[in-house]
């Protein structure tokens, strides 16, 4: 499944080669200040996405699911001066909300969501620093209830601070969005927006073992 990333466009970072990357579960036991080898990890998500719908105003809507993210070969051995790329190569996340009904987000797949983890150049030399990471994310917004399918034409960045083991598991994380992201109808792409997202807060969860990524999916 993981090879299906092949297919889309690499909008905003590099393109992983996942075909030979083992895929990770829980148990799992993830060293801190230490660059881990190459792998998928599977990871639990929940977030919290404001929105303002025409007609239906802004509200606030919890999601949980999971996402599958693939991780290169770090840069280099050491913690301080290593960098780690990644491909958010599956996503899957259900919320509800009163205006709207059931929103299921998944990622967009004409394109590539792509991100990093690196250490900022003023701490490379600290002791013990902490990384930053940024995902560049494509996603779907499917509303059965409103017949639409939105998506974003402008990345949604997801960013966590204070990351001191990689992956992230546990972190909250914030959306950089600044006021508003358009959100546009998927069967009519050139049209106007139809909704945006005003803010989005998210956490990123502990490995999941096989069987409990098996039940997410056919959720």
């Amino acid at each position: 499944m993981s090879t299906a990333i092949n297919n889309l466009k690499p909008a905003w970072g590099p393109r992983l080669d996942v075909s030979n990357t083992v895929d990770v579960f829980a148990p799992q036991s993830v060293a801190p200040y230490t660059p881990p080898p190459p792998g998928i990890d599977n990871l639990g998500i929940t977030s919290t996405d404001t929105f303002m719908v025409p007609g239906k105003g802004e509200f606030k809507v919890d999601f949980k699911g999971y996402v599958r993210v693939a991780r290169s070969t770090p840069t280099a051995a050491d913690w301080n001066h290593s960098e780690v790329f990644t491909n958010l190569i599956e996503m899957c996340m259900r919320g509800e909300s009163p205006e709207v009904g059931p929103i299921i987000v998944t990622l967009n797949p004409d394109y590539l969501s792509t991100g990093q983890l690196w250490t900022p150049a003023c701490d490379q030399e600290a002791e013990k620093p902490a990384k930053a990471c940024r995902m560049a994310v494509t996603a779907l917004f499917e509303i059965p209830q409103l017949g639409l399918t939105l998506f974003n034409k402008e990345p949604i960045l997801l960013t966590i601070n204070d990351v001191r083991a990689i992956p992230p598991a546990g972190n909250p994380g914030f959306g950089r969005i600044y006021e508003k992201l358009p959100l546009y109808n998927r069967a009519d792409p050139e049209g106007k927006p139809v909704a945006d997202i005003t803010a989005l807060k998210f956490a990123m969860g502990t490995y999941l073992s096989e069987d409990e990524l098996q039940s997410l999916r056919s959720n």
